[in-house]
Order: structure tokens, then sequence, then C-alpha cells
């Protein structure tokens, strides 16, 4: 872009105010009965890059079709019994989260839009006592609204996508290799390979944003992913095996660089050495060819927790509800789901809640305010837009600011549920009862995350040891080398995501790499092994090894762990 950097955030709230309010009045033409729901989609699907837009904007329009639909099913069918309807969208929120969970970035955003889509629904027709099928469909059509006034105001005026990711892994790649050669040559490592850890982690964590709107990119994602899995093994097996059998100069290009690595690492009788820089050297060499089919790594552990947190939020919101009888409890119901289903995969999701919190207050306050004071006063809808405007802009502003990003989205969201603009005056009492209703709802979310099912990364990195000991203890028992590949493949994936949540040098992952390279060594063993019916010494002394390895992790799992509660 041509703006300097320091009117970035000028630019991005008025661009982002202006098409919120175009939003508005689109639907207010429609003559639908939530119009500011329109304007709410400018704000949940404002991105800094051309690609995450059309993603963000894509996700939000299937998971709001899909999460519409089945909402006006289970208000259709049980809207006469509240107890029921409760325990159906319990069960979609489940489904969602816990299918969502399964995935990254914004195909796990299309799922739990589904689930809290529904969920809005549901509450808002009892809430509002109708089970009308045009608020389904009003709640569609402003979301294809909002989409696309986001998209005239916006796609042309954000950056594409960078070239940067290519160079970055090349680098990573070729820094990897004079690692392993240093191995190769010397039989010990002597310097650590943090930085080099780090960058592959910051690499892992530039692929969504990298491959968000293009199909072509997103198949080079997957190549990226696999690529950093392979260098994680490398790193791992130069750790724990001894090399001292390369004599020669290894420079040249990318290609005869691995062969002769390959070479060398046959020669110092390192077959699983060998394999994973065959495996690296098919990757980079045929980058035409498409990676693997996506295949799904499911850990049972994540996907119950996730699909866990909005069922227990709903259900502590519903038993409040139906014991105190508040009028608008469905509406604390509604946003309790809402906020433990959107961030019920997140790595922060304790975090993301407080800031909630810090957004809905002040957004609530702002919306009591204007519903009050200003918006009784604003007759038809130009008067109604002028209203609103300065806080969608201010609620933009803050948006692009580090210290207040993260609360001032639900800031606006908030303020436009408070505020209802276009919808009949209402007293002092009904308006303060709403707005309480939001805030409890999100207490409601708090008191999940951080008493009951939290979501940090010091629990993510604990899902991941645990599954790594599983999946190493399972590889090291398994005499089938298909299953066993698919093992290895899932904790090359475990590593890598462990990679995200601990430093380098923590002994939880230090274990973790451990036990990658003991798996890859078993592997290799079952590979080389001409009689598979039988056990040799050496597939026994690998398979004592992986056992080991497993121990260790789980041992550096519970020492973190009890030096987190002493």
């Amino acid at each position: 872009m041509n703006v300097p950097h320091s009117q970035w955030p000028a630019m991005f709230a008025l661009r982002t105010t202006t098409a919120a309010l175009f939003a508005f009045a689109a639907a207010w033409d429609f003559g639908i009965h939530h119009p500011w729901w329109a304007a709410m989609t400018v704000w949940l699907v404002a991105q800094p890059t051309q690609g995450l837009l059309f993603e963000r904007s894509l996700a939000r329009l299937i998971g709001t079709i899909c999460g519409a639909l089945t909402g006006a099913l289970i208000l259709n069918l049980l809207a006469e019994n509240r107890l029921d309807a409760l325990v159906a969208v319990a069960a979609w929120l489940a489904l969602c989260a816990g299918l969502g969970s399964i995935f990254r970035h914004f195909l796990n955003y299309g799922f739990v839009l589904a689930g809290y889509t529904a969920s809005i629904i549901v509450l808002f027709g009892i809430g509002e006592r109708v089970s009308d099928p045009g608020l389904t469909l009003d709640r569609v059509i402003c979301t294809m609204i909002g989409i696309i006034c986001s998209a005239v105001f916006s796609y042309h005026a954000l950056p594409g996508r960078g070239k940067v990711l290519a160079h970055r892994r090349a680098d990573v790649v070729d820094r990897c290799l004079a690692y392993v050669e240093e191995f190769l040559r010397k039989g010990t490592i002597g310097k650590p390979c943090v930085t080099l850890l780090s960058e592959i982690a910051t690499l892992d964590r530039c692929v969504d944003e990298y491959a968000a709107g293009s199909l072509h990119r997103q198949r080079e994602a997957r190549r990226t992913r696999c690529i950093s899995g392979l260098l994680l093994e490398l790193i791992a097996l130069s750790a724990t095996s001894h090399g001292g059998n390369l004599p020669q100069e290894t420079q040249g290009s990318t290609k005869r660089h691995l062969a002769m690595l390959i070479a060398a690492a046959n020669n110092s009788r390192q077959p699983a050495m060998a394999d994973t820089l065959d495996e690296l050297r098919q990757i980079l060499v045929n980058e035409r060819t498409s990676p693997e089919p996506l295949q799904l790594d499911i850990d049972p552990s994540s996907v119950w927790r996730a699909a866990s947190r909005p069922v227990v939020a709903l259900a502590i919101a519903a038993i409040i509800w139906w014991v105190s009888g508040w009028g608008t409890g469905a509406m604390m119901v509604m946003t309790a789901a809402l906020f433990t289903s959107l961030f019920s995969s997140h790595d922060h999701g304790n975090h993301m809640v407080i800031q909630v919190l810090l957004g809905t207050m002040a957004g609530a306050i702002t919306g009591v305010l204007a519903r009050l004071f200003l918006l009784p006063h604003a007759d038809g809808l130009a008067p109604t837009l002028l209203c609103i405007a300065p806080f969608l802009l201010a609620g933009a502003w803050l948006m692009q600011r580090p210290a207040t990003s993260k609360m001032a989205i639900d800031l606006t969201m908030t303020f436009l549920l408070t505020s209802q603009p276009s919808s009949p005056p209402v007293g002092v009492e009904l308006a303060f009862n709403e707005a309480a209703a939001m805030i409890v709802g999100v207490m409601i979310a708090v008191a999940t995350f951080w008493t009951l099912l939290p979501a940090t990364p010091a629990v993510y990195s604990s899902l991941l040891a645990k599954r790594i000991v599983r999946l190493t203890l399972q590889l090291s028992t398994n005499r089938g080398t298909a299953s066993a590949k698919a093992m290895r493949q899932s904790l090359r994936s475990a590593v890598a995501r462990l990679l995200c949540f601990t430093k380098p040098q923590d002994a939880i992952f230090l274990a973790a790499q451990e036990c990658l390279a003991t798996a890859n060594q078993v592997l290799a063993t079952k590979i080389g092994d001409q009689t598979p019916s039988t056990s040799s010494p050496n597939a026994s002394a690998c398979d004592s090894a992986a056992r080991q390895a497993a121990a260790m992790l789980a041992d550096a799992l519970t020492k973190n762990q009890n030096g987190e509660t002493s």
C-alpha cells in the first residue's frame, strides 16, 4: 500500500466504518428486523490481506448458512419446549466445536461459526418468543450484505499475499542441511540449534496467512508443513546418533547437496537419517507434484475438551436462567455459548475471553447510553447512521492499536447488540437487563475457561506431549510398516505443533525430539528387516529405546506439571 504505516489505523477505521454503515443501510432498505447484523459482519471479516479477507468471508458465509438452517430446524421443531431446544443446541455446538478442533485457521472458524449461529437463531427466537423462518433468512442476507460491502470497500485497498514463504523456507532448509552436514562430518554437534528450531516454528506459523485464498498456495502450505516435520526429524536424529563419515565438501545445488548427504548417511550406517533426507529430497525436487492428500490428525483428548467447553457454559447459563426466571436470560445463554464456542480450540482461550469481557463491558455501557439517550431521537435512516457512526469509527480505530486490538471488536459488537439501532425505544430496565445478560454470559465463559476447561499454551503442550508418548509407544509395538508410517507422520505433526507452545530448549520439547528420533529409527529397522515375522536384536534395541524416550517425555511432563502446581 502507498499509505504510510502511521496513517494505516486511520485509513482502516474510515474504510471499515464506511463499509459497516453501507451494510447497515442496505439491510435497513431490505426491511430486515436486525440490520445491525450486516454491520457486525463487516467487522467480523475484516482482515489485513486480500487472501485472508476472501477465506474469512467464505468461511463466514458457509458457516452462517449451515448454522442458520440448523437453528431454523431446531426452532421450528422445538420452540415450544425450551429444554429440548437447549439440548439440541448443546449437541450441535459440541459437534461443531469438536469437528472444528481437528482443523486450523478458517476451517476451524467455519465449524464453530456454524455452531454458534444456530444458537443465536434459536435463542433469539426463544427470547423474542417468535418462531419465524424469516429470522434465518435475515441472518444469511445480513452476512451476504456485510461480506459484499467489506469486499467493495476493502479488497482492492488491502495488500496481496507476499512471496516471502518460499525464500524463508529455502533459507531454513539450507541451514538445516548445513547442520546435518556438520553432524555427518564431525560426528557431534557442539553448538545448540535453538535458533534453527525457532526459525522452523516461525515458518510453520506464517503458513496459513500465506496460503489464504489460493488452492495452489494451500498445496504449497501442506508441502511446507511436511518439510518442517522432516527438518525437525533431521535435527532430532543429529542429536541422538553418531556420524563422522563425510570427508569431502558438499557444495552445489540443494539436489546435489541432499544426494551427497544421503550417501554419507548410508556410509555412516544411519538408515533412519538417509530415509528422512531422501523423503525431503523427493518433496523439494518434485515441486510440481501435489503433496500427500490432506490427512486428519485427530487427538480425541483435544476434541473432547473443545466439544465440552460450549456445552458446559450453555448448561451453567441455562440453569441460572431456569432458576432465576430472568426475562433476558436467553441473551445470557446465547452469549455464553457464543464465546466458549468461538474460542473452544484457541491456543490462548483464557486470555481471549478476558479481552472479550473488557470489550463487552465497554460496549454494553456505550450501547445502553446510545439506546437510551441518542437513538430515540433518530427518526429515519440518516439520523440513525449519524448516531452510530462515531462509535463504529472509534471501535475500528481501536482495532488497529496493539494495546486495544483484541477487545475492540467485542466492544463494537456489543455496542451494536445493546444499542440495537432501528429498534423501537425501550425502557431503562429492559436496556440494562439485556446489557447485564450479555456481561453475565461472558463471565460464564470466563469461568468455564479459567476454572473448568482452560485453554492455554501449557494445556495444549501437555495434550501434545501425551499424544507424542502414546504414538511413540504404539509405534514401538506395531509390526505393520504402513500403519507405522502413518504414526510417524502424526508424530512429526505433533512435534511441530509442540514447538509452537514450548521453547526449543525446554525439557518437554527435547524429550519429544528424542521420541521422534527413536520412532524414526524403529521404522527404519522395520523397513530394513527382511524377516518381519521375527524381531531382530537391532529392532528390539530400537523398540526399547523408543519406549525409554516415551518414558522420559512422560517424566518431563510430570515434573513440569508438578512445578506449575507447586
